[in-house]
């Protein structure tokens, strides 16, 4: 993206594409946003299963209200951990220095289109999981 320093490309995530995003700045930092983008994309169905994890653990009982306020289907199944997982998809990677990384997933319509953002860094550890947008 022109004048936002920021490098934007297409990768393959399991079955979809998804857009991979780092800021463009000095060298050094650049080298380890790249670091961690390989590692996340490397090692894809791991992330995508520990982050989609990490958000339905975070997240489901906020799923579970939000479908109680749905009175569209009065004889809806209560949202289960695995139809949580299920139903969200990933929609871009950004990846910075140190190993951080958000990660934004299609809710499956679990909060009305909201975008769930994950945010975690590559040594496993999961900083926060919301709804945005």
């Amino acid at each position: 993206m022109k004048g936002l320093d920021l490098f934007e490309t297409t990768i393959q995530w399991g079955k979809q594409e998804c857009l991979l995003y780092f800021n463009l700045g000095e060298e050094e930092e650049i080298n380890d946003s790249l670091q961690a983008a390989r590692r996340l994309v490397q090692e894809q169905t791991k992330w995508d299963s520990s982050i989609k994890s990490f958000a339905a653990n975070k997240l489901i009982e906020l799923a579970k209200d939000w479908q109680e306020q749905d009175d569209s289907d009065e004889n809806q199944e209560e949202i289960t951990h695995d139809q949580f997982i299920n139903r969200i998809s990933l929609e871009s990677l950004q990846a910075y220095p140190n190993g951080e990384f958000e990660a934004y997933y299609h809710d499956g319509d679990l909060f009305l289109g909201h975008v769930i953002l994950v945010t975690g860094n590559i040594n496993g550890t999961f900083k926060d999981a919301h709804i945005a947008g």
